[in-house]
């Protein structure tokens, strides 16, 4: 009889200590990628460089139907990398057109290029760069304003 008692008293011991380990912190083990990745996210405060690497951006003072184009060279150099690239205008989507390709910057570090072209109307265009440690840098968009040439013959 005292055996059939302590059976169940034995088997709720059990059930506790199994429920208990539930509650103590325990490790996962990660992969060396995994935790670099998380060291990038720590350790990068600076933001990605935008540049301009070739524009044509002469807009006419009335706008009209006169066409800018610019390519960015986006890096985050030694950083985290990049993540994503934005382009915002309020009329983007109707106006303009945008292509994104990697590449190499002139130090060999991974770069996205972005070629924007749009007319020179959309004067609120904004592009920017977010690395993988959330860090946004900012790309110049500036329209010339030039006079159209007028001819005067003799």
């Amino acid at each position: 009889m005292f055996r059939m008692v302590q059976i169940p008293k034995t088997l709720v011991f059990l059930c506790m200590l199994i429920g208990w380990s539930q509650a103590f912190l325990h490790s996962d083990i990660i992969n060396e990628n995994e935790a670099n990745k998380d060291a990038d996210r720590v350790t990068d405060f600076t933001p990605p460089v935008c540049s301009v690497v070739n524009e044509t951006s002469d807009c006419l003072l009335s706008c009209g139907n006169t066409i800018m184009e610019v390519t960015y060279m986006m890096t985050d150099g030694a950083g985290s990398g990049i993540s994503y690239t934005s382009l915002y205008s309020v009329l983007a989507g109707v106006f303009s057109n945008f292509t994104q390709y990697d590449g190499l910057d002139e130090d060999g570090y991974k770069a996205v290029f972005l070629h924007y072209s749009g007319i020179c109307c959309l004067e609120d265009v904004n592009v920017s760069v977010v690395d993988k440690a959330g860090n946004t840098g900012k790309c110049p968009v500036v329209v010339k304003r030039v006079n159209p040439v007028t001819l005067i013959l003799p």
